[in-house]
């Protein structure tokens, strides 16, 4: 069985700044250094995460964990396992990385693909590796043998408990759908039940749901997965109507609880601040405008705020999320959605639970990375 390998010394991504860095960037930070990475960065915890594809006589894929102090670990694995899934092991920030025994040269079949769990701070395995048919489709700790997790459908897939590692059964002729952090929707796209993957045990299912005023016994609630793999604790669901314009609902994953209604159609990846729990959801109204709703699987919604053109969120750090709003970067307070500051200022990308970010430079691969001044930094 293929193993991924954890190299503790290697050429770390990070540099001095000073050649590429955007002069833009929002203020409140300074640049300490850059990163040169293939992937769009990711971030877990207090560690930005992101991969370096072979090159300069190397034939692995390399993932890198980093911060403002330089990089903390490298995982090497084969060049044709590009994806990872980012989750919580025993409430500590993971990322799962994926192997086969697929040739370094990329010819040849794959009879064998594992995953395996890291801790994002460390790079320490915490599980793993297991055995799965192919990479994840974005939807979790789910996977199927799919060409590059590319597929409009629901393609059955193997699905991990993210304590564990263990595979977790699915009954015969359901389809496990999503998972976020140890809870999964596990059914169709209108018949489907959310369960606990370390117990096994229900959490709630879809005809127990708290109906959307205005809809009647006819309606039927669907799962679109519109928002991506990160919406927090939450989980957003379409109910169909015939004769009806389909309507958008926020509930509680792990609860089922209602927490709001979204208006309009989903536009765009939603956005997590982790410390507060916080999801930042965008969607676009009939006549164009957009808004943005706050909410939060403990309290429900928490603010919502219209804008003509654009609601945008690119990431959201303690306290503040940034974005761009009606064309114009913003910084926004995540408690009231107020808006802090705009300007023509460059947007981060990522943030940290401390607050780092990592800004867009003028190339592509490159990314800043940005410390909060001392004034602007939470307690």
């Amino acid at each position: 069985m293929p193993t991924v390998h954890r190299v503790d010394i290697g050429n770390p991504p990070t540099s001095l700044h000073g050649e590429t860095a955007d002069p833009r960037v929002f203020p409140g930070f300074e640049v300490t250094s850059e990163v040169r990475i293939d992937s769009a960065p990711a971030s877990a915890g207090a560690t930005f995460i992101g991969s370096v594809f072979p090159r300069d006589g190397r034939s692995s894929l390399s993932f890198y964990g980093f911060n403002a102090e330089g990089t903390l670990w490298r995982v090497d694995t084969n060049p044709s396992c590009v994806g990872t899934v980012l989750t919580s092991v025993g409430g500590q920030p993971a990322v799962v990385i994926l192997d086969s025994d697929a040739r370094q040269d990329g010819q040849g079949p794959v009879s064998v693909t594992t995953a395996t769990a890291f801790s994002a701070a460390s790079g320490e395995v915490l599980w793993g590796p297991t055995e799965v048919p192919g990479p994840s489709a974005g939807n979790g700790l789910i996977f199927a043998n799919t060409p590059k997790a590319l597929t409009a459908g629901t393609t059955p897939g193997t699905l991990l408990d993210a304590s564990t590692g263990t595979v977790v059964e699915t009954p015969a002729g359901e389809t496990a759908l999503y998972e976020h952090h140890g809870a999964a929707l596990i059914g169709s796209g209108t018949g489907f039940s959310a369960v606990d993957t370390g117990s096994g045990g229900t959490l709630w299912s879809a005809d127990e749901l708290t109906r959307l005023s205005g809809t009647t016994a006819g309606a039927t609630v669907r799962f679109t997965g519109s928002y991506g793999p990160a919406t927090g604790g939450i989980v957003v669901l379409r109910w169909e109507e015939q004769g009806k314009e389909p309507q958008d609902a926020i509930y509680s994953l792990r609860t089922g609880e209602p927490l709001g209604q979204l208006a309009g159609s989903p536009a765009g990846m939603a956005a997590v601040e982790e410390s507060s729990g916080t999801v930042l959801l965008a969607s676009e109204l009939a006549d164009g405008s957009q808004m943005n709703t706050a909410v939060r699987p403990d309290e429900g919604t928490v603010w919502t705020k219209s804008f003509a053109r654009s609601a945008r969120v690119t990431a959201a750090g303690p306290g503040v999320a940034y974005g761009e709003l009606d064309g114009v970067a913003a910084k926004i307070d995540i408690e009231s959605g107020a808006i802090l500051d705009t300007g023509d200022f460059a947007l981060p990308v990522s943030m940290l639970a401390d607050g780092t970010a990592l800004f867009p430079t003028k190339e592509r691969t490159v990314y800043a990375v940005a410390v909060p001044n001392r004034q602007d930094t939470p307690g």
